[in-house]
């Protein structure tokens, strides 16, 4: 018996070209291709990098345009919202309450002395009274960097810690970035509290007022004048009779 495979070939193709499977196939085939070749397009780090650039300028642009302060009052109405949904009503007061403090009452300039005193404040309050007497001072140290920084270093604790940085409930952590133009004018660059990075740990926990008074000043960039640039400037005693 002879096979004839060219006819069988010819016509199956014939076949599957009268019902229209091989138009399906190849559509269905270039489609694929297409959406690959977009996908692997999309992937590619220089187009995601111009996409994430042209979505950080646009909204920038509203940002601006409707102003910082009303764009935090905006996301304070949100954080408003969800926490009244999902905590109990005196823990929904107290996080929206930090989130006020810190962001939408927004300061025009603030002073280093006014903070140095603030802190004084708090951790005179916060200190037991016959520690006080034990320690008679509290640390406080100041570093300066110059070029190609040009910044100030403040380090605030209960008593001086052996580590680089201090972990203690009471170490407050800040820099002072000088403006370029204005020497004596500066913003909070990075913050410590306790020896975590606010940059990547928030806890609106029970925050204390000299807490929130310098997480207010470094989100809402408030321009700080450097009154203070020496340890002897600053009062670091306790309020206690020694």
């Amino acid at each position: 018996m002879n096979i004839n495979i060219q006819e069988i070939v010819d016509n199956k193709i014939k076949s599957l070209n009268d019902d229209g499977t091989i138009k399906n196939a190849i559509e269905k085939t270039i489609e694929t291709t297409m959406l690959k070749s977009i996908t692997d397009a999309l992937g590619d780090y220089s187009l995601r990098r111009s996409i994430q650039d042209q979505v950080e300028k646009e909204v920038s642009a509203v940002v601006k345009g409707i102003g910082f302060t009303a764009y935090n009052s905006f996301i304070a109405e949100k954080v408003k919202q969800i926490t009244e949904e999902v905590c109990r009503q005196d823990i929904a007061q107290k996080i929206q309450e930090v989130f006020n403090n810190i962001l939408v009452i927004k300061r025009e300039s603030a002073k280093l002395s006014e903070i140095c005193k603030a802190y004084r404040d708090w951790i005179c309050e916060e200190v037991e009274e016959s520690e006080k007497y034990s320690l008679e001072r509290f640390h406080v140290s100041i570093e300066e960097k110059e070029y190609p920084y040009d910044w100030l270093t403040f380090k605030f604790d209960k008593e001086k810690s052996s580590r680089y940085r201090s972990d203690s409930d009471e170490a407050i952590e800040f820099t002072v970035h000088r403006n370029y133009k204005d020497k004596n004018m500066g913003t909070i660059g990075t913050l410590y509290i306790g020896g975590y990075s606010t940059d990547k740990t928030l806890c609106f926990r029970n925050m204390s007022k000299i807490e929130a008074l310098l997480l207010n000043f470094k989100y809402n960039n408030t321009p700080i004048e450097i009154d203070i640039e020496s340890e002897d400037d600053i009062d670091n005693s306790f309020d206690v009779d020694i």
